[in-house]
């Protein structure tokens, strides 16, 4: 395999600048201009340029086109949503594929396939992904790949999984309204605390009660919000959460659920109960063919291949992607002997020497000769 140690120092440097305009989905304003910069310093063609996240091609003449995806979005370090920072490694992945796109722009005459590059907004908010697609990101191209770095894995680990990857996932929100009163006399109005209480408890009977234990969901409450007094009850509540699924079956039983157990709480409590779900990210599927491929290709390497793994329960739009064309996503390893802060956690981040891996996965992808046979 290649080496890439040439570029450790502009490695650390892009994930230094990357992380100091660290910036949420759809507003990676500086981002967008930073990614531009260096492909265009590094003769890099580029396709679409939008306010935020671009794609490009490197062109060879070759029939075949493959894309290669990085996502650009940070996540909010306060509840105010003014700081941000990459606690989803998004950064570093934005920086493994510029790396190899300098690399691979300098030998594109070895190339055999053209390489449609992609640096997505919004994977946080689960439609980065569609819109690249809708501005025509994937025209043309047979195959995509994605890469995520994984905090449970040891740095120089990769994780490939033909089929079931990743769930599908909805986010939720449910506000519940009523007649507010007196603490002290809460039979003279409405207690929608005490309801959503009940609605949360009975929410996680459709996961343990109603659906067949065989089949994988998660259904979690996150965030709660409500009251303004110790002695006044709430005449408003809001609640948020997740579902996250795998079988389509299994999404519409939690769906019919969850509206059942509002029907019913409205009819106990007398509260009014409205929901709003939005669909985050589909199911993630890798292809088995070309996942069987990259096992191939980098078993025995300086990646330690890793297949031995139950599908996560995390979602990625990187699943739109694989809707369109064959692909896989790859998970790879940062943490160190010690264990490593997880993902979304404040003191996540990324090392340098994890960087270098995913430069050298791109460019072994796109130049090893049991791919570049394929093309023949």
């Amino acid at each position: 395999m290649k080496k890439f140690d040439f570029y450790q120092p502009e490695a650390q440097q892009l994930l230094e600048d990357l992380g100091r305009i660290a910036e949420p989905s759809f507003k990676e304003f500086e981002t967008t201009k930073y990614i531009v910069n260096f492909l265009r310093e590094n003769k890099v063609p580029l396709d679409q340029v939008f306010e935020t996240g671009c794609f490009g091609t490197i062109d060879c003449g070759a029939e075949k086109t493959i894309a290669l995806r990085a996502d650009i979005d940070a996540l909010p370090t306060n509840p105010e949503g003014t700081e941000f920072k990459h606690l989803c490694g998004h950064h570093s992945h934005t920086a493994m594929l510029l790396l190899a796109l300098k690399y691979l722009i300098q030998h594109q005459d070895e190339l055999k396939v053209n390489i449609r590059y992609i640096f997505q907004p919004a994977e946080e908010m689960g439609s980065g992904a569609l819109f690249m697609m809708k501005e025509g990101c994937l025209k043309g191209c047979a195959e995509v790949y994605g890469i995520h770095v994984d905090a449970h894995q040891r740095l120089g680990e990769m994780l490939l999984k033909p089929g079931e990857f990743m769930a599908g996932a909805v986010m939720f929100e449910i506000k519940f309204s009523g007649n507010s009163t007196h603490a002290a006399y809460p039979h003279t109005g409405d207690d929608v605390l005490v309801a959503a209480t009940d609605y949360v408890s009975l929410c996680q009977k459709i996961i343990t009660r109603f659906k067949n234990p065989i089949k994988k969901a998660v259904l979690s409450f996150s965030q709660i919000s409500g009251g303004q007094a110790f002695n006044i009850l709430a005449e408003e509540l809001s609640m948020k959460g997740t579902y996250r699924y795998f079988d389509a079956e299994v999404k519409e039983l939690i769906e019919q659920k969850m509206r059942a157990i509002g029907d019913a709480i409205k009819l106990i409590y007398g509260v009014d109960v409205a929901i709003t779900a939005v669909e985050g990210t589909v199911p993630l599927h890798n292809d088995r063919v070309l996942t069987d491929k990259l096992i191939e290709l980098f078993s025995g390497q300086e990646i330690q291949v890793n297949t031995e793994l139950d599908p996560m329960m995390g979602g990625e739009d990187f699943s739109y992607y694989l809707e369109e064309c064959p692909g896989v996503f790859i998970k790879l390893g940062v943490a160190g002997e010690s264990g490593h802060p997880p993902l979304h956690n404040k003191d996540f981040f990324v090392p340098v020497e994890a960087v270098l891996l995913g430069t050298m996965f791109w460019v072994e992808l796109v130049t090893n000769q049991l791919i570049e046979k394929e093309m023949l």
